[in-house]
């Protein structure tokens, strides 16, 4: 039960109020559960009048949800284009540099030799990173040692792009040196024998490489490396040790076999033996196929979310070789380009600046580790369209921290003294918390109050 408040009753007394008549009111009790208190006439009037002339709630909503489908658009596009034209050159020159550089210092006279050496120096190498990892994310973390973090973290993405630029480049030339790099028919009996296995154990997605991916030097995720089981080390550390061999070694070499095996090919079918025109022509074809996978992404996405089991499996293995088409051939061009183009007088200048400089464009950028090639990642894996996401997100990512930075600059009160505060942020003020301390304290005192009533009550009885 509720009753009306003070002004009300001051009505009552006073004398009949102007006309309209039927405005005037007595105070009555009214039972909360079946009525509200109805507003003054000059409030229902005022309200009724916004409520005429503003925008409809439909309306309203799918021009914001326009516009926020627009701003993702724009977004989107920008982290496509910077990916094509400024991460994946850099990725693919920082690749081309290491890789001949390795093969300038390590038995350069001997090629079985300097294959073996750099594949046991990548195996090792992704070996003792997978297996540390959990030390890295333990004891390297900005909110500990800022500066000796950045250093160590760093370091850690330099040392372990060699690693892997050892580990591609070993199991590249000692596939060359056991089977015959001049042979189509070799190359694509040897290509489709480790394409079925990466079928067989659902790693088809690991062919996937820049452009279609941006990945950021995050602290969160900086030191992870993911096997293919996902065996916790410290429950299981024998299954464990067995999971990393099984995704460095055999995965991971499965997969530079099918990428050998498609670079042969196109060096044996795109003009052969004119190298310009054959790296414009693979570069051509890679960033024609390269956009076409991502205008089609959306669609693969909604299809993804529709269909379920083998269907899935089968439609996104599709789409993994049409983003390995794509990569492979945009990496051969780009590769071939730098051999034709920068100093092809002075090798050893021409390998120290494509190492050099592009790993320093990419750290400057905060996105570094994108040279890695770690992790082993299953097929048709994740909710929905998970499975299929292509992981650019720097120009997203940028925007995002800015509008949160802007928002908790607004929550706490840190205002520039001309700048007005957004009408969409509620903020509680002192008054707003009293009032929503007395309402939780006060009925629980009377609560208490009736039952102590009771208690002596019950006592004299």
């Amino acid at each position: 039960m509720m009753l009306h408040n003070e002004a009300d009753r001051k009505n009552e007394d006073s004398e009949p109020c102007l006309p309209p008549p039927s405005s005037c009111q007595k105070a009555q009790i009214v039972p909360t559960h079946h009525t509200t208190p109805a507003l003054p006439p000059t409030q229902s009037t005022t309200t009724q009048a916004v409520t005429t002339t503003s925008l409809p709630l439909p309306a309203a909503t799918s021009k914001k949800k326009k516009e926020r489908n627009s701003h993702d658009l724009l977004l989107e596009t920008l982290d496509v284009l910077l990916s094509c034209f400024v991460v994946a050159p850099c990725v693919i020159a920082y690749w081309r540099g290491t890789w001949e550089l390795i093969g300038v210092l390590i038995f350069p006279q001997n090629i079985p030799l300097s294959a073996l050496c750099s594949f046991l120096i990548g195996g090792i190498g992704h070996f003792v990173f997978t297996l540390t990892q959990r030390f890295f994310i333990d004891h390297i973390h900005p909110d500990k040692h800022r500066l000796t973090y950045y250093v160590i973290s760093r370091c850690y993405t330099f040392v372990f792009g060699i690693v892997c630029v050892n580990m591609w480049r070993g199991s590249w030339v000692l596939c060359d040196w056991l089977t015959s790099a001049s042979s189509l028919i070799i190359i694509c009996i040897v290509t489709s024998v480790a394409v079925l296995f990466l079928i067989a154990t659902r790693t088809v997605r690991n062919l996937g490489a820049a452009p279609y991916s941006v990945i950021m030097d995050h602290k969160s995720d900086y030191f992870d490396v993911e096997t293919m089981f996902k065996i916790a080390g410290f429950q299981q550390p024998g299954l464990y040790v067995m999971d990393t061999l099984f995704s460095i070694f055999v995965i991971g070499t499965l997969v530079v076999i099918a990428w050998r095996g498609l670079w042969g090919i196109m060096d044996l079918t795109v003009y052969p033996g004119e190298k310009a025109k054959s790296a414009w022509s693979s570069l051509i074809m890679g960033y024609v196929t390269v956009g076409f996978t991502f205008v089609l992404h959306p669609f693969v996405r909604w299809v993804c979310k529709r269909i379920d089991g083998i269907f899935k499996l089968i439609f996104c293995d599709v789409y993994y070789f049409a983003e390995f088409f794509g990569a492979v051939n945009a990496w051969r061009g780009i590769w071939n380009l730098l051999d034709v183009y920068v100093y092809p007088d002075n090798l050893i200048l021409s390998y120290w600046l494509t190492h050099v400089i592009p790993f320093l464009i990419l750290a400057a950028l905060k996105c570094s580790n994108s040279i890695l090639v770690r992790g082993v990642y299953l097929d048709a894996d994740g909710v929905g369209g998970e499975c299929v996401d292509i992981p650019i997100h720097y120009v997203r990512l940028h925007f995002e921290r800015e509008r949160k930075k802007r928002s908790m600059g607004f929550g706490y009160g840190h205002h520039h003294p001309h700048q007005t505060k957004p009408t969409n942020l509620l903020v509680k003020t002192p008054n707003d918390k009293n009032a929503q301390r007395v309402l939780i304290e006060k009925p629980m005192k009377s609560e208490i109050k009736i039952q102590s009533g009771m208690d002596a009550a019950t006592q004299l009885v």
